[in-house]
């Protein structure tokens, strides 16, 4: 087993921690594939659990008697990790913060 790719088919899939400023202002991320190192643009606005595709940075493509198979895809799952201990200024952004949006509006 991969330490932190998995297979499904001919894709891949990972799950990749980002930061809060990540999520929230989007950016450009290092994303380690089979092949090398390359960079995914994560979009403003992020949650965890949303899925990126990288298109053609999966299982690598195997030659067949019809001209080929074309390389499976990664899905990137973000998921935005927090430091293990928050320290004042973080945590008075997030008292802040909280006073802004209820996450949960929908389910009301």
């Amino acid at each position: 087993p991969h330490p932190y790719l998995t297979r499904d088919g001919d894709n891949l899939r990972m799950e990749l921690p980002i930061t809060l400023q990540e999520a929230v202002l989007g950016g450009r991320v290092p994303v380690p594939t089979l092949t090398g190192t390359v960079e995914m643009n994560v979009p403003p606005n992020a949650n965890s659990g949303t899925t990126l595709r990288l298109k053609g940075k999966g299982i690598p493509g195997r030659p067949t008697s019809d001209g080929g198979h074309p390389a499976g895809d990664l899905y990137v799952k973000l998921v935005v990790t927090l430091p293990d201990k928050a320290d004042d200024a973080l945590k008075d952004f997030a008292a802040k913060w909280d006073r802004k949006y209820d996450p949960r509006a929908k389910l009301k």
